[in-house]
């Protein structure tokens, strides 16, 4: 029997595309219309990966839960519009990427980011044509911690547990890697909310090309 391959798998924002910046600017966009003094980075980057509601309730600390609502609403409108047009690649993605393509080693992309947010996003960065495995939460029935989104992209790219790793900025995506008993490697950049020097991962890495040498 031909061994498995050894793959690496990636949540998305915060590890491979800081969509944390079209967030930004779209909340800088809404304190404007409500006559607001704009908002730096670090008050948007610690929850762009836990969804707009929690973006927005740290931008707007005293608006009441129907006028989050509201602004909710414009922002998801907003960020369908500029999605496809206003990403921003972490440095040494694409090179790694590259990499990965030239060395026959199979990557994929699981997330918790819907699919009609993910699939434009991929398909306008042709991700979609490097890889048969962008798991989006409408492929699985549970979602990270849970390890189906993993196992499923390891099925799709017929690869090996052992052998393989997941990439991820956040707490939760380590506790993911380790539900599924792939490799772990923690990013010190992007969204993470504690020191990724205590999520217990088998690597971190400052930067994506530092898989490189891991690999």
């Amino acid at each position: 029997m031909q061994p498995k391959n050894s793959a690496v798998l990636f949540d998305l924002d915060g590890t491979l595309i800081n969509s944390g910046l079209s967030f930004l600017k779209i909340v800088n966009e809404l304190k404007e219309r409500e006559s607001q003094d704009p908002v730096n980075f670090e008050i948007v980057r610690e929850f762009s990966s836990r969804g707009a509601s929690l973006v927005l309730k740290n931008a707007f600390p005293d608006a009441s839960d129907e006028k989050i609502d509201e602004l909710k609403l414009k922002f998801l409108k907003r960020y369908t519009q500029i999605m496809a047009s206003d990403i921003h690649v972490y440095e040494g993605v694409e090179e790694l990427l590259n990499f990965l393509t030239e060395k026959n080693i199979p990557w994929g992309i699981v997330t918790n980011k819907s699919a009609k947010y993910t699939l434009p996003i991929t398909e306008k960065l042709n991700w979609h044509n490097q890889t048969s495995a962008i798991i989006c939460p409408e492929d699985v029935q549970q979602t990270k911690p849970d390890p189906e989104g993993i196992l499923r992209a390891l099925d799709s790219l017929d690869a090996s547990i052992e052998k393989s790793f997941y990439v991820g900025d956040h707490k939760r995506d380590i506790l993911t890697a380790k539900n599924a008993n792939v490799k772990s490697i923690a990013c010190t950049y992007g969204y993470y909310q504690s020191d990724p020097l205590s999520w217990g991962a088998d690597y971190i890495i400052d930067s994506p090309i530092d898989i490189k040498k891991i690999l």
